[in-house]
C-alpha cells in the first residue's frame, strides 16, 4: 500500500488480507498509521529596541503533537547564516547584555521536523553623549549646559550631583 502525499486524516489502523488461488484468506494483524505533523508556533518572538548592556527577554511558543523543542539561533543582519545558541533549549531566551543589533529566531521541532519562527531584531541604541567641561562663570551671568546624543527620540534630564536644579526661567 503506498499513499501519496500523506496527510493527518491517513492517519488509523490498518490491515492486509491475503487470498490464496483457492479463496481461501488470511488476514494481518492491524498496524497504526499515526501520522505526526511538523510543529506550528502560537507566539512568535518580537522586535525590541534596547541600550548596550540591557536585559532583553525574548519569547516562543509552539504547538503539535510529540515532544516539542526549542533552540534559539542568531546572526548579525549583515550575516546571511544562521548561528545556534548553545543552552537554548527553552521557550524563552534571556540576552544578559545586548552589545551591537541582532537577530533572533526560535526552531520549535519535534520527531518529524523543525519550524523556525519570524525573525526579531533586537536594536541596540547607543546613547552617546559630549563630555562637559566644567564651566565657571560670574554671578549673575548666563550660562548654557549642553548635552548631545548621537541617536534620535531620547528625552533629555538634567541633574545635579547635590542639590536640586536651578529653576530655568529666573
Amino acid at each position: 500500500l503506498t499513499i501519496p502525499s500523506l496527510v493527518k486524516s491517513d492517519g488509523g489502523r490498518y490491515y492486509c488480507t491475503v487470498t490464496n488461488e483457492l479463496g481461501r484468506s488470511m488476514r494481518s494483524d492491524d498496524v497504526t498509521l499515526t501520522v505526526v505533523e511538523p510543529p506550528s508556533i502560537r507566539t512568535h518572538p518580537t522586535s525590541q529596541l534596547t541600550t548596550v548592556s540591557m536585559k532583553v527577554t525574548l519569547n516562543c511558543k509552539g504547538t503539535g503533537r510529540g515532544s516539542i523543542r526549542y533552540h534559539w539561533e542568531t546572526k548579525t543582519i549583515n550575516q546571511k547564516r544562521w548561528s545556534n545558541i548553545s543552552n537554548s533549549n527553552t521557550s524563552t531566551l534571556v540576552v544578559k547584555k545586548s552589545q551591537q543589533s541582532r537577530q533572533y529566531r526560535c526552531i520549535v521541532s519535534n520527531e518529524v521536523s523543525g519550524t523556525p519562527s519570524n525573525v526579531a531584531n533586537i536594536t541596540v541604541l547607543r546613547i552617546t553623549t559630549h563630555p562637559i567641561i566644567s564651566t565657571t562663570v560670574k554671578e549673575m551671568q548666563d550660562v548654557t549646559l549642553t548635552c548631545l546624543s548621537s541617536v534620535d527620540d531620547v528625552t533629555y534630564s538634567w541633574h545635579r550631583v547635590s542639590g536640586s536644579v536651578p529653576s530655568i526661567s529666573r
